[in-house]
């Protein structure tokens, strides 16, 4: 049964925004030439974006008075008969242009959908996610295709009226995939071989930003999920992002860094001011710097509130720098942008363009053995770019970060106040220990002091156990071991939780290893890391039994979300 996205007792006349079961698209392939018993039709498919305002004052909110019609680029087309039967397939161009060959005398109908596919390349849906997943389209009428070319256009309305949204947000499906367009064409710039995983973007009305279930709309904020799939709000007077188009590049960029380089950031909450996990401070300070890389745009907005009228914005290159450092999101995302763009300032004298940071993202970058973080970035783009290494390095410089001279961020001058900020890298021998520390002077999880790092160089294959013991009772320290060859990912977690003492036994390969360690409680607290050859089995604190080693072992990690 088809469903439609109306408000409760409204019907729109003659064009109707369908929701329909998720399903196979590929219908018949367009040929150029047309027989006697063919006919053309052709077309065009716009939709409404909705321009932002920005106001004295900080103030982003949507401009409903210059309403603007673009066409739908690269959207999939199909013309279907009464019986539901796909006739004919093909893509809008970059001016939403269509053309399809059908059977002449038949009834059919246009019908488009937000979907951009291109076998091999891209494949990007949108759908809601509140209904089951069901894929967002737009359908005309039908008609007899008769026995000349005919023109079909279709146009996908905002639903504004001039005080509410009285009517279907057509529109919005198709902005969203319009943004993405942007962003996946300017990737392309940098590789026309460019092929892009399969991405499903999960856009409602019943978007909200709260914590729940997200298939009832209960999304938090517009995130991308890890696993090729972004989640927008759409929460009418309270927070929408279909229009924001930085919004939804920043989080495309997210998928990037996920499918394209490697995502090391582990998710939460953030803002440019905060001191922040060196992970988290490159993914989304990335993040931020992408959206403006795409579109040539450095004021990044968010509009939400009553009418959509009383978001924010700033400004990617000349906006104020606030606790500037390798540890902020803001630092790094002036940093990108000012790597990229062509307005130059006394401390910016590069303009690099896309394809140098493209490669590097790529590249290095992917495979760094190092967490990934400005530190990884700037030491691969300075190698890679020799002769930019000074005006790269003054780029760097003006934002509180003294010269990169590896991956791991050695001799570090800016601590940020925080005293276990610095070094970011400890040692860790075969039978020797160390002394790690946790505060929470910045917030937890995912901010600056929650967790320090370790490099692990192991000699010979074998079993080996790490442990844990802190003297404060009310901490609960962890580890998390990761390879440093791509895929970068975790290996093992230690076993125990909700106790000061804790363990992990893994069997390890001769090779370079990272363990993350944090007290999971949060609490201000110290704990000593000490790791040891294993016969095979170990006595857990209190206890007289051995317990045999397996080969990993494992909890469960968070989920990962980022906004």
């Amino acid at each position: 049964m088809l469903i439609l996205i109306l408000k409760k007792g409204f019907v729109m006349w003659k064009r109707i925004l369908y929701i329909l079961p998720l399903l196979l698209f590929i219908g018949c392939s367009q040929h150029s030439t047309i027989d006697k018993d063919e006919v053309e039709i052709l077309g065009k498919i716009t939709y409404d974006r909705v321009p932002v305002a920005i106001e004295y004052g900080g103030i982003a909110k949507l401009d409903y008075n210059h309403i603007k019609k673009l066409p739908a680029r690269d959207i999939l087309v199909k013309a279907i008969d009464t019986t539901g039967k796909t006739v004919a397939t093909t893509s809008t161009d970059k001016k939403g242009k269509y053309r399809l060959v059908v059977p002449i005398n038949s009834i059919v109908k246009i019908r488009a959908y937000a979907r951009m596919y291109k076998k091999d390349y891209w494949d990007v849906i949108v759908v809601d996610n509140t209904n089951s997943k069901s894929l967002y389209v737009i359908d005309g009428e039908y008609h007899n295709s008769g026995t000349k070319k005919s023109i079909r256009n279709l146009h996908a309305s905002s639903g504004w009226t001039g005080e509410d949204y009285t009517k279907p947000r057509i529109s919005a499906p198709f902005a969203i995939l319009d943004s993405i367009y942007q962003a996946m064409s300017r990737v392309r710039e940098a590789d026309r071989e460019a092929k892009f995983p399969k991405l499903t973007v999960n856009w409602s009305i019943n978007n909200i930003a709260a914590s729940g279930d997200a298939n009832s709309g209960q999304i938090i904020t517009s995130n991308y999920d890890g696993e090729r799939g972004l989640w927008i709000l759409g929460d009418a007077n309270s927070d929408t992002d279909e229009f924001d188009n930085h919004i939804i590049i920043h989080e495309w960029g997210h998928y990037f860094e996920d499918q394209f380089s490697r995502a090391d950031n582990i998710g939460g909450s953030h803002s440019p001011g905060e001191a922040l996990d060196i992970r988290v401070a490159f993914g989304e300070g990335w993040g931020n710097a992408w959206s403006g890389i795409a579109t040539d745009d450095p004021i990044y907005f968010d509009t939400s509130g009553y009418k959509q009228s009383s978001g924010w914005y700033m400004d990617l290159e000349n906006g104020a720098q606030e606790n500037a450092g390798w540890y902020s999101e803001g630092s790094v995302q002036r940093i990108l942008y000012d790597l990229y763009d062509k307005t130059n300032e006394a401390h910016d004298k590069t303009s690099l363009g896309f394809k140098p940071i493209y490669r590097v993202l790529v590249g290095a970058e992917k495979n760094t053995p190092a967490f990934t973080s400005i530190f990884s970035f700037i030491d691969a783009l300075k190698r890679e770019n020799p002769n930019q290494k000074r005006n790269i390095d003054k780029t760097v410089a003006y934002e509180n970060i003294n010269s990169i001279k590896d991956a791991y961020g050695t001799n570090r001058t800016n601590s940020a106040n925080s005293p276990v900020a610095v070094p970011i890298y400890k040692n860790l021998t075969i039978g020797g220990n160390i002394n790690v520390c946790s505060r929470n002077n910045y917030g937890i999880y995912n901010k600056l002091g929650n967790r320090s790092f370790i490099k692990i160089k192991i000699d010979s294959d074998g079993f080996y156990q790490f442990n844990a013991n802190s003297n404060n009772p009310s901490s609960d320290p962890d580890m998390i071991l990761y390879q440093t060859t791509y895929p970068h990912k975790d290996i093992a977690i230690s076993s125990y939780e909700g106790s000061p003492n804790d363990t992990l036994m893994v069997n390890l390969k001769k090779g370079d290893y990272l363990l993350d360690t944090f007290d999971a409680s949060f609490n201000n607290s110290c704990t000593t890391i000490s790791l040891n050859r294993s016969s095979g089995s170990y006595k857990p604190k209190g206890t007289k039994a051995s317990i045999m080693a397996k080969p990993i072992r494992r909890r469960a990690l968070p989920k990962r979300q980022y906004y």
